[in-house]
């Protein structure tokens, strides 16, 4: 999602892109996977107790498994963090994550499925959760020939958004990406109808959408993906990209359709498709969101 338009901002945002970009541009001098590591333990150690992201963490896992012992959850967060560090540093270069993860593993009940929609040309609609690193399940697809396009949400800074945009367009090698607001939500819903593979997260809070058990605790949730597989007749099935235990490669998982009903039954299911997959492996989920913030 290349963007030539020139961002209006304050001084003091210009210098914090510029700030930002300059650190980036430091990390680039390292060898990829030493400034992959160290950048996941710097998250893991000083930076995430800084920020606050350690804390939520165990927040959100006293709140989902109040009899699991500390040192589990420590171990837990650990993960998420170095996970989440790591994630971030290769998302900024995206060139070397494609070429140090060529031969990502692709694998699971509706990857078949996948294939026969792209070779007809139906839509496909991905929903998904925060897991591992989602760039490793378009690497995995784009190897087979298949572009995924997405929804992403306006930085704050609007020269680091830019960047940002910019880097999501990997080279050409992205399917369609778009802005979350009403402009942007029309036209990812005109290219999933005209055959697109497009993907939405659907684990992040939202203040209008229904209330769906969610690691046994109620969560608002967004039926928008359901909603948008009703609508254009698309393929509708989960994915889950996930870091596997050497922090440096991936596998991918394509879950298993869900039939066409109504748009809470279906995300009903989506949900506890990923409620599934946290359950078994919960050091790969980013329990750093809010996720129960709203009460019913």
């Amino acid at each position: 999602m290349a963007n030539s338009i020139q961002p209006s901002g304050t001084k003091r945002q210009w210098l914090e892109n510029k700030a930002i970009m300059g650190v980036f541009a430091l990390m680039k001098l390292l060898p990829y996977r030493r400034r992959n590591r160290l950048m996941g333990a710097s998250l893991r150690g000083f930076l995430g107790n800084i920020i606050g992201y350690r804390n939520r963490i165990m927040n959100n896992l006293n709140l989902i498994y109040p009899d699991m012992a500390q040192k589990r959850k420590t171990e837990i967060a650990d993960q998420v963090l170095d996970n989440a560090g790591r994630t971030f540093i290769e998302n900024v270069y995206p060139a070397a994550f494609l070429a140090n993860n060529l031969e990502v593993e692709l694998w699971g009940e509706g990857l078949e499925e996948v294939l026969k929609a792209h070779a007809s040309g139906r839509p496909i609609m991905f929903y998904s959760g925060h897991f591992g690193n989602h760039e490793a399940f378009r690497a995995a697809l784009f190897q087979r020939g298949i572009k995924v396009g997405g929804m992403v949400r306006r930085m704050a800074n609007p020269y680091f958004d830019i960047n940002y945009k910019n880097i999501l367009d990997i080279d050409g090698r992205s399917g369609p990406v778009f802005e979350a607001h009403s402009k942007g939500t029309l036209g990812f819903f005109k290219a999933l109808k005209t055959g697109s593979a497009l993907v939405l997260l659907i684990d992040l809070a939202v203040s209008n959408g229904k209330f769906i058990s969610f690691m046994g605790k109620p969560a608002c949730t967004s039926l928008t993906a359901a909603n948008f597989a009703l609508k254009s007749n698309a393929l509708f099935l989960p994915y889950f990209s996930m870091r596997n235990p050497d922090s440096e490669s991936f596998r991918v998982e394509i879950g298993v359709p869900i039939d066409h009903s109504d748009p809470l039954t279906m995300t009903q299911e989506a949900t506890k498709s990923l409620e599934d997959r946290i359950t078994k492996d919960p050091g790969n989920w980013f329990w750093v969101h809010r996720r129960w913030k709203h009460s019913p």
